[in-house]
């Protein structure tokens, strides 16, 4: 890993344990044995550091836009599962600011994820949608996103109550991110699987 990355690693660290608001360029600095001059040598600021950990998340969801914007759409089942995906993958890093949503809010805005949204929840709900099918739409993305996050949540609440052992997970059955590997997958293949279902339910099929 080379120094970026574990600048960035130790952000989404310090982001988990004491919130984006909480967390100084000196803490990570600290963190790093490093001094601040050598981490502004990688990142001029904070805001940049939020910027690169948010960065593959919002290129994936991206490329779920891209699916719903071809003519025609890629299918519902292809687009629900590369939004699993992306939520399930890159969007890990989400998990880390689950508790300080102004941070989620500010990078929606910067990132036009919500463009993005309209774009997956407009596909999904077909061509001459009616008022049922959009929300029957916008209900399949939310359990997604719900699916995903809130199965992640639960799973970490189990590993830290079982005490040291949060890399077993329930059971030992799937390992459980701790928050600050935005490389490991927020929960296992057979959950991703169930919440794709779900989504298509949710749309009626």
């Amino acid at each position: 890993m080379d120094t970026r990355d574990r600048i960035l690693a130790v952000a989404v660290q310090l982001f988990n344990e004491q919130g984006y608001a909480g967390t100084s360029i000196r803490d990570i600095a600290e963190r790093l044995s490093m001094t601040k001059a050598a981490l502004y040598y990688h990142f001029a600021s904070k805001d940049m550091i939020l910027d690169a950990v948010v960065q593959p998340f919002v290129e994936a969801f991206s490329h779920v836009r891209d699916l719903s914007r071809v003519d025609p759409p890629a299918s519902a089942r292809t687009i629900i599962e590369g939004l699993v995906e992306a939520m399930a993958g890159p969007g890990a890093v989400l998990f880390a600011f689950v508790n300080d949503p102004s941070v989620i809010h500010r990078q929606i805005g910067k990132g036009d994820i919500a463009s993005h949204q309209d774009a997956i929840v407009t596909a999904l709900a077909g061509p001459d949608p009616t008022p049922l099918r959009l929300l029957r739409a916008r209900c399949a993305v939310g359990c997604v996103q719900a699916g995903i996050l809130g199965t992640a949540l639960a799973r970490r609440a189990v590993a830290h109550a079982a005490g040291p052992t949060n890399g077993t997970g329930t059971g030992g059955a799937h390992p459980v991110p701790a928050g600050d590997d935005v490389s490991e997958p927020l929960v296992p293949d057979d959950v991703r699987r169930e919440v794709v279902e779900a989504a298509l339910a949710a749309l009626g099929f």
